[in-house]
């Protein structure tokens, strides 16, 4: 029964944002202030600072992180963690597919980039600790470097402060899809709602879809507010090499930088 109950609240919700959505106007190209959902936000964190630390891409020269180990590329307020231990939830394990125990990876340290996320292969080539990353598809595949629960820290804001802070700029939500260029920094998130925000409050204007991109260094750097509270969910999958899928979660907290939208 409360299954019954819980699919039922789903499915009104879905009415209830397919009815709003009905008056939704196309994104107004430009640049703007934004103010990412926990959603949006471990989207971001998984397309930005996920698949470009996974050192397997390093060692075969395909991601740009390796230059920039520590080095800053983000703003202060920003730490960003991946780990099967780094929270319970449906990326979380006590040992990856190659027998090393999972641990917590801390990424981003207050904007400095100190860390990757590596299977056994990779970290022997670097050098470097292995960090419980191994994860392969089915025992038909090989391991790979792969995410698990990545996410940004919290930080001192609620949401409410980090839309009262912006002129005029966005709130976005519904995560729609993303890519990433690890190799040259590029990132392209997608979501499906964009809600209008002016004077420090949400207009009730709604844009959809809203296709967001820039350069990583530039949006993390841009980031000047991250709420207190964490949302995680886990209901994500993430995909590598011929289509190999395995489980992640996402989310994150609120976060507020600057994006170019159409």
């Amino acid at each position: 029964m409360a299954l019954l109950e819980e699919l039922e609240g789903l499915a009104g919700a879905t009415a209830d944002q397919a009815v709003e959505l009905l008056d939704a106007i196309p994104m107004p190209a430009g640049e703007y202030t934004v103010v990412l959902s926990p959603d949006m936000a471990g989207l971001l964190a998984h397309e930005a600072f996920g698949h470009g630390v996974e050192t397997d891409m390093i060692v075969r020269g395909r991601a740009k992180a390796r230059d920039y180990m520590g080095k800053r590329v983000a703003s202060d307020r920003v730490s960003l963690y991946d780990g099967a231990r780094s929270a319970e939830q449906t990326g979380s394990y006590h040992f990856d597919d190659e027998g090393t125990p999972g641990s917590s990876t801390l990424i981003l340290d207050r904007g400095i980039l100190v860390s990757g996320i590596s299977d056994l292969l990779s970290a022997r080539e670097l050098g470097i600790p292995a960090t419980g990353n191994g994860r392969r598809w089915s025992f038909e595949r090989k391991a790979y470097a792969r995410m698990t629960n990545t996410f940004f820290a919290p930080g001192a804001s609620t949401r409410e402060e980090l839309i009262q802070g912006v002129a005029y700029g966005w709130l976005l939500d519904r995560p729609n899809s993303g890519m990433e260029d690890p190799k040259n920094w590029g990132i392209q998130l997608v979501a499906l709602v964009g809600r209008e925000i002016k004077d420090g409050k949400l207009t009730g204007r709604i844009a959809s879809p809203v296709v967001c991109t820039g350069y990583v260094p530039e949006v993390l750097n841009a980031v000047d507010g991250v709420s207190e509270t964490v949302e995680l969910k886990g209901n994500g999958y993430c995909g590598k090499g011929h289509k190999e899928f395995v489980k992640v979660s996402s989310g994150g907290p609120w976060v507020r930088t600057k994006m170019r939208l159409g």
